[in-house]
């Protein structure tokens, strides 16, 4: 009886002693993410303003509707669900002012992102000791994928949820419970619901289960009894499955359905790309080491969590890889060639732990080495890395960073970094070999401290891949920034609790000052334009002309309308910055003084390059005819800044002006032509041209046959290919 009293308090200082090894073995790993997510913060700091238009803008959209009214919105208008993310932000945007909720956004972020130290550990110490499980989890939070968490995307959010499913779906497939299971299929539908893409997660379950139940002792004296034949029809069947799931899946998903049935080649071109930039981004050696391992031999996956690992990790690598080469596939027909290592970067903890696993056991085949750094060789020498160069920081392969470094700081051609990463690759499958094989038994004493080595050297080509993306980004953002009138939110400051509508033209010509200018200004609740180049994400109007004095249909129903892009709008002017007006509506409708149409934001009037023989368009409307409104109208068209020798342009030009009426598109129209003029604009030399006006609101209208700079000269047109007609300047002379 004694001795049991004795040996009670003898067993809870056992258990705290335990608990307190524990805690303390943790310390590192708190203090690696400590240090890195601090220093995320900073960097997230130093990002002045949002560059990712148009994903960042609706982020924002949707998360400050969702702070106003508890619903997802953009610019007014009800939104379905897309990500929790915006529901996770919208506490944020109750802060004031913007500046200081975006700090705050960017700073949680950095600490979210970084938090996938954790569960990376988690899934590392399935079949790592711990110090090469923290190496894993570290390297982990230290690759170029981190350089977006200060950006408004999913990605900051979606990057733990990952590693925390990938951690929760290989302890499932280990240990197989009714729990382990069921918070493996949940951790799996929170990511998906943080990011879409995710769906991806659910492959990686679906063969970790398969793999489970296939080696079921109830399944394996099932299989006993099998003949050849019902092997052939096993394979039939699953590849019957197989057809069956993508069948089902191109019916739910129009870009699945797209690149499967029409760019099947496109598939192998822009997931190769992926995966190439992926492997670079990482250091090549993990790429590697990740395909090598899914052949580990069966004694090692005997080991605990070394058959679900790779079970799990051979699943994730099928579901995320098809998943980038249908993207890639399907951008390419409906916006760009894109490298889409943005996609594959949920692999990067699996890669970092198959790093580890065979830094530390040495249990890869030769030959699985040989063929996956044949096939990672193969990725990289395929990927256009010159894209990456000339298009730094490239948002969607933040894993080419690290080479345009050596392109921008040490001068390299694209000829040299090309076979540095060749050699590179070569050299990671002959260390590899050393060190991850059978063959580690002929290099014993120097295997440990080669493969510490290696372990550091891929930790600082990640941290460099990191830093330098997210200079990158900084240097962009910055660049952006200096040409957003300042203060940032000067449109808030003059509307105080107002709402704002935006107005102007022109507006696919800033594709940057234009969400800019919403981002930073919350008071700015609709975007329209008058000539139909109103930009999204979100609902954009072109109001339509209801009467000659200017007045616009519909009603906005707005406090204010912010002019910009050359419009004119007639009321009190309460503020104005770098051409823009914010004049004062107390709910009335717009009504306008001038504007005009027509014209690029460098001042020519553009045609279609694809058909020439359609003359270039350009149009100006006067309102309001109080103040100096009538006289004589002065028109410029120019051609200065082209002069090639020898050669006679296409260049005749009509002008016509006339009282302004209402058309048929309830735009403003010529209603009666007063006067014109034809007359020939030759190159390297201007023509003006004065019409009387009329004493009504008038309208005056430019016609001008086109040339192609690139066309007619080659080597001095700087490969200008849009189809121009002139430069053109309106003035009113009062009479």
């Amino acid at each position: 009886m004694s001795g049991e009293v004795t040996a009670a308090p003898l067993q809870r200082a056992g258990a705290r002693a335990d608990v307190r090894a524990r805690v303390e073995g943790l310390a590192p790993l708190v203090g690696a993410y400590l240090l890195l997510a601090t220093i995320y913060a900073w960097q997230a700091w130093r990002r002045e303003t949002p560059t990712i238009f148009s994903d960042e803008l609706e982020t924002t959209q949707l998360s400050r509707a969702i702070a106003e009214t508890g619903h997802a919105a953009r610019r007014g208008e009800p939104y379905g669900f897309t990500s929790l993310v915006p529901w996770l932000t919208a506490p944020l945007w109750w802060l004031h002012p913007v500046a200081t909720a975006y700090e705050a956004i960017k700073t949680v972020q950095a600490f979210v992102m970084a938090g996938a130290v954790f569960p990376a550990y988690l899934l590392a110490r399935r079949l790592l000791s711990p110090g090469w499980a923290y190496f894993a989890a570290v390297a982990a939070i230290a690759g170029p994928a981190l350089s977006y968490s200060p950006i408004l995307v999913e990605e900051p959010w979606a990057y733990p949820a990952s590693t925390l499913a990938l951690w929760l779906v290989v302890r499932a497939v280990d240990r197989p419970g009714l729990w382990p299971l069921a918070l493996a299929f949940g951790s799996c539908l929170l990511a998906v619901l943080i990011r879409s893409q995710l769906v991806a997660l659910f492959g990686a379950l679906a063969f970790g289960l398969l793999v489970l139940g296939w080696r079921t002792e109830a399944m394996r004296r099932y299989r006993s009894s099998w003949t050849r034949w019902d092997w052939v029809g096993a394979v039939i069947l699953a590849i019957g499955a197989v057809i069956a799931v993508v069948a089902f899946l191109g019916h739910r998903s129009n870009e699945w359905s797209t690149a499967t049935t029409l760019w099947k080649g496109r598939m192998v071109e822009y997931g190769s790309w992926a995966g190439g930039a992926f492997a670079i981004g990482i250091g090549v050696l993990p790429a590697i080491a990740l395909l090598a391992a899914l052949a580990a031999p069966r004694t090692e996956r005997d080991r605990p969590g070394v058959r679900a690992f790779v079970a799990v990790a051979a699943g994730a690598v099928v579901s995320f890889g098809w998943y980038a080469a249908v993207k890639g596939a399907y951008l390419s027909t409906t916006f760009s060639s894109l490298i889409v290592e943005r996609n594959l970067v949920y692999l990067a903890p699996l890669a970092l732990v198959a790093t580890a696993y065979l830094l530390e056991r040495g249990a890869a085949p030769v030959w699985a080495v040989l063929v996956s750094g044949a096939l990672v060789l193969g990725l990289v020498v395929w990927a256009p890395i010159g894209r990456g160069l000339d298009n730094f920081p490239y948002y969607e392969a933040h894993g080419l960073a690290i080479l345009a470094l050596a392109n921008r700081e040490w001068a390299w051609p694209l000829g040299r970094i090309e076979m540095a990463v060749e050699v590179l690759t070569v050299a990671s499958v002959a260390v590899l070999l050393l060190v991850g094989t059978r063959l580690r038994a002929r290099v014993t004493k120097a295997a440990a401290p080669l493969a510490v080595a290696v372990a550091v050297a891929l930790l600082a080509w990640n941290v460099t891949a990191e830093v330098y993306a997210s200079i990158g980004e900084h240097d962009f953002s910055a660049l952006v920034d200096r040409n957003i009138p300042k203060p940032n939110d000067w449109v808030d400051r003059a509307a105080g609790d107002g709402t704002v509508v935006m107005l102007g033209q022109r507006m696919s010509d800033d594709p940057l000052g234009v969400p800019s200018t919403e981002f930073w200004n919350r008071s700015i609740t609709k975007v329209w334009s008058v000539d139909g180049t109103g930009p999204g994400p979100g609902h954009t109007l072109t109001p339509d002309l209801q009467e000659i004095d200017g007045t616009l249909w519909p009603n906005p129903g707005t406090d204010y309308v912010l002019a910009s892009g050359g419009v004119e709008v007639a009321g009190d002017e309460v503020a104005s910055n770098t051409g823009a007006a914010l004049v004062r509506l107390d709910g009335r409708p717009i009504r306008l003084r001038s504007n005009a149409t027509g014209i690029a934001g460098d001042g020519w009037i553009l045609g279609d390059a694809g058909n020439p023989a359609v003359p270039a368009r350009a149009a100006y409307n006067r309102f309001d005819v109080s103040g100096g409104g009538t006289g004589t109208a002065i028109v410029t068209l120019s051609r200065k800044t082209f002069c090639p020798e020898g050669v006679r342009l296409p260049g005749v030009a009509r002008v016509r002006i006339g009282e302004l009426g209402r058309g048929r598109d309830k735009q403003p129209a010529i209603l009666r032509q007063t006067a014109a003029e034809t007359l020939y604009v030759p190159a390297c030399a201007s023509r003006p041209v004065a019409l009387p006006t009329p004493a009504v609101p008038w309208r005056i209208e430019v016609a001008i046959e086109t040339f192609v700079p690139a066309k007619i000269d080659p080597k001095g047109s700087g490969g200008e290919r849009r189809a121009l007609g002139a430069r053109v300047s309106f003035e009113v002379v009062p009479r």
